[in-house]
């Protein structure tokens, strides 16, 4: 299938090259291609995977489209324009220092066996940050859209420092180098998080462990398998933003079950309206680190400030923002063709 974007076709055929996207695994890779359309906007297409042991991991048998799906797509998709379009070499590091998504209502469903899901995403590169021809940072807006109506917003501010320089930088900020997380142990010793409460059905896609209620807040340790194919699809020296912001949306779900329970109500299949995340210091591999959630509003919507404490500081602190089950079912996405 194609789309048209001004005067050109945007496909859905293939996958673009991995280098574009940081990615390593060709099957980890969404996006298809992307055009220019002027006045610092781009259009991107990609193809949403419909049987992924990640993004379609959920308990719930009629899962609406995962928001970590589209993140990761508009990630991609920001990385891709950031290269082709905005000059930025492909060896540059990226470094987040906000993320945010919000859905538009209910995204529909992706069934396995229905054949991929189309994505388009609309994206403004804002606040560009120059020294001489180099580009230091951006502010990346994406509208997500998909059949047609709009299904989420994301934005994201991020950094491309050389790579020298983020070297230079990971080393005045530890007193020894950071360990790669292919040279860690796979898991911590604890308890993995009750998938049903935190909305995987994998062991592998639980990222907290030992969780316990304490003084009004849901408390858990962070544990992201070093060796999970897409928060790790290559080594890393620090915990990535991908996972972090899973385990934001795990600890929001874990706080809000013992309510829904306490009310007589199902803890699922609750859902994520919204998320947004500020990233003050990396997350080490080599220090525990303490999630913590706290319920900050009630009723069909809650509000839950999540904060990733380690060494003693606040290394990031989000909010996410937990939805009511609809009453009307979110609608099936339709199968791909060409047309």
């Amino acid at each position: 299938m194609t789309q048209v974007h001004g005067e050109r076709r945007l496909r859905f055929d293939g996958p673009l090259e991995r280098s574009l996207v940081h990615r390593h695994a060709a099957d980890e890779v969404f996006v298809t291609d992307h055009v220019a359309l002027g006045d610092g906007r781009f259009a991107v297409a990609a193809r949403l995977p419909s049987a992924h042991r990640y993004f379609n991991d959920d308990p719930s048998p009629s899962a609406s489209i995962d928001p970590m799906l589209l993140l990761e797509c508009s990630r991609q998709a920001g990385t891709l324009v950031a290269h082709r379009h905005l000059g930025v070499p492909t060896d540059t590091a990226f470094l987040i220092a906000e993320w945010s998504i919000t859905l538009d209502g209910e995204p529909p469903v992706l069934r396995p066996g229905h054949g991929t899901g189309e994505l388009t995403m609309v994206i403004e590169a804002k606040d560009l940050k120059q020294r001489g021809e180099s580009l230091l940072g951006a502010t990346l807006v994406s509208e997500l859209y998909f059949a047609g109506r709009r299904i989420a917003t994301s934005t994201v501010i991020t950094g491309y420092p050389s790579r020298a320089g983020y070297e230079s930088f990971r080393t005045r900020r530890r007193s020894s180098a950071a360990p790669f997380s292919d040279a860690m142990p796979p898991r911590l010793v604890g308890t993995p998080a009750d998938g049903r409460q935190v909305g995987r059905a994998l062991e592998e896609n639980i990222v907290l462990s030992t969780v316990r209620r304490t003084g009004g807040r849901t408390v858990a340790d962070l544990d992201v398998p070093v060796a999970h194919p897409v928060f790790y699809d290559h080594p890393l020296d620090h915990v990535p933003a991908t996972a972090l912001l899973e385990a934001a949306r795990q600890a929001a779900l874990s706080a809000v079950a013992p309510e829904m329970e306490d009310a007589g109500e199902a803890t699922g299949p609750w859902r994520v309206g919204a998320l947004s995340a500020r990233f003050g210091r990396f997350v080490e591999l080599d220090s525990p680190t303490e999630v913590s959630a706290c319920v900050k509003q009630g009723g069909s919507s809650r509000s839950v400030a999540v904060l990733f404490e380690q060494d003693g500081a606040i290394a990031c602190d989000c909010v996410v923002t937990v939805l009511a089950p609809s009453a009307a079912p979110a609608p099936a996405a339709t199968a791909s063709g060409s047309r």
